[in-house]
């Protein structure tokens, strides 16, 4: 092999290593977030009863909605390839001045749809609940009236995610890793302090969350100053730069708000089950995003900006690297979290939840049966999410869109069949890991049609952390028998942690005698870190 060859595989391992190590400290964040986002959702359960609990919920089901389909998750699925892209190329000042025009241009669209939204609030409402005879007239006019401080909301939402975007295309992760965290802390502030049984006090818990989101965009654009003021309003629609670039956001648009639609959708049937289960479901879907949240979406916020500047560039083995590493390492996780929360399902909604007597055994056990059913969903949604981003990475925004399409059709028809074959509220999750499953084959199967960029290696990584789940699962269930996760809060915990000690012990034992890279890696960089220190 020549010199040059070398040196380059050397840079490439180094880069992949670099998103490595990038990865950590965004999982750092995340891992912070979900935990207070857990924390948040232990104090919306010890402030509100059923009624003003799914009411709270119900009030950002519609803001989130349009915050989705008007922008959302486009801001960093656009955004971030399109300057890590101009970046790559040494483009800078054509990358902000498109961006400022594509943000400026939305600003105006998003300012329109909050107007609206606020006036329009309860008539909104009364269509998503027709023919829902289960969420009672109370619930849902709570729910407009809180959705009126929301919807400002979402406008504040949008430039946060402007922000990180800007600055994780510059590479600029640890600025942004904190932010998530900052804004849940304000939020449970907020409702510790305002939460109570009543309208009012609803009403002032929302427009703390809404205080909470313009100091989340205040935090990232002074943190990140030097580089986001650079950008301007430019409102100039008719720009061909500006055209491209809302081609490729356009799709995205749609496709990430096709995850709130078929959150709405499973909010629609779990009324039918009766008062509660909308704020059960939400505790399942939280947990399940745990690992989802922390890990994937971590690996998939550096691997975006990395694979579209090695794509703009013409590196497509690099491309392939990126991919191929970031959906080895969110597997290697994914497979024994899944594992570990279908088979103690109902001692971990106990423990993260219950905390006072407003939280039943019984909303335990019913959040405990959803969070089996989307079990499945954290190891497919998880290949789904990083597919998706790098489709959009390299500018393919449509096929992301065709798959969220197909789950948007086949996930309520999914839920009626199983609905009415009688498989109880379990019926909604499952359906959603089935939709799941759906997206992520005709995903696999389009991009790794181009081979150049295609990942390799995936499938003996699913094979290994497979057998490693079952073995883990297997070691787990005679312990849970041994020892039952009954008892005070702190006895729960303690058993809860000693089970997940073992699990990651047992689970990292087998992957080991595989020599799975993803079990070792870590282990060696960390030895390295150590012997340099000493």
């Amino acid at each position: 092999m020549s010199e040059s060859g070398k040196s380059y595989k050397e840079r490439r391992r180094s880069g992949i290593t670099s998103a490595k190590v990038a990865a950590v400290i965004v999982m750092a964040g995340l891992l912070l977030s979900k935990t207070s986002g857990f924390i948040r959702d232990i104090v919306v359960s010890h402030r509100f009863n059923d009624t003003y609990r799914d009411a709270f919920t119900l009030a950002f089901t519609i803001p989130d909605l349009f915050y989705n389909l008007i922008i959302g998750g486009a801001i960093y699925s656009s955004i971030a390839p399109y300057m890590s892209g101009a970046l790559a190329v040494k483009e800078e000042k054509r990358g902000v001045r498109t961006i400022s025009i594509f943000v400026s241009v939305i600003s105006v669209v998003m300012i329109i749809v909050c107007i609206l939204g606020t006036v329009f609030a309860e008539p909104i409402y009364n269509v998503y609940a027709m023919n829902n005879s289960k969420i009672t007239p109370e619930t849902l006019s709570l729910a407009a009236s809180a959705s009126r401080l929301l919807f400002p909301q979402i406008f504040f939402m949008m430039l946060a995610a402007l922000s990180m975007a800007i600055l994780n295309a510059y590479r600029r992760f640890n600025q942004t890793a904190l932010a998530p965290f900052f804004y849940n802390v304000i939020v449970i502030l907020a409702i510790y302090v305002l939460a109570g049984n009543s309208e009012s006090k609803l009403m002032l818990t929302t427009g703390g969350v809404l205080v909470a989101s313009m100091l989340y965009f205040l935090y990232q654009y002074f943190v990140g100053f030097d580089k986001l003021k650079q950008f301007r309003f430019i409102f100039l629609p008719r720009d061909k730069e500006f055209h491209k670039l809302l081609k490729r956001a356009l799709p995205i648009m749609f496709s990430t708000s096709v995850v709130q639609i078929n959150v709405i959708v499973l909010n629609y049937f779990a009324g039918d089950f009766g008062e509660g289960i909308i704020y059960a479901l939400r505790n399942a879907s939280t947990l399940w995003q745990i690992p989802y949240g922390i890990f994937t979406v971590g690996i998939g916020t550096i691997m975006t900006p990395n694979i579209a500047a090695s794509f703009e560039a013409k590196r497509y083995s690099d491309t392939s690297g990126y991919l191929s590493s970031s959906l080895k390492s969110a597997l290697f996780i994914a497979f024994p979290c899944a594992g570990f929360m279908a088979l103690l399902s109902y001692d971990v909604v106990r423990v993260v939840y219950q905390w006072s007597s407003h939280f039943t055994d019984n909303n335990a056990w019913t959040a405990s049966v959803f969070l089996v059913g989307y079990s499945i969903a954290i190891i497919t949604h998880s290949v789904v999410y990083l597919f998706n981003h790098a489709f959009n990475a390299i500018g393919h925004t449509k096929v992301p869109l065709f798959a969220g399409c197909i789950g948007l059709i086949s996930n309520p028809i999914i839920c009626i069949i199983l609905i009415r074959l009688g498989a109880g509220p379990m019926s909604l999750t499952i359906a959603y890991s089935v939709t799941s499953i759906l997206q992520m084959l005709i995903l696999c199967i389009v991009y790794n049609r181009n081979k150049d960029i295609a990942p390799v290696g995936v499938s003996k990584t699913v094979r290994q952390s497979l057998f490693c789940t079952i073995v883990m699962c297997a070691v787990i269930a005679v312990f849970d028998r041994l020892l039952p996760g009954n008892g005070t809060k702190i006895v729960q915990i303690g058993i809860i942690a000693a089970k997940g000690i073992a699990a990651v012990a047992v689970y990292f034992a087998v992957a080991f005698l595989f020599k799975m890279d993803e079990a070792t890696y870590w282990v060696n960089w960390i030895k390295n870190k150590l012997h340099r220190k000493a």
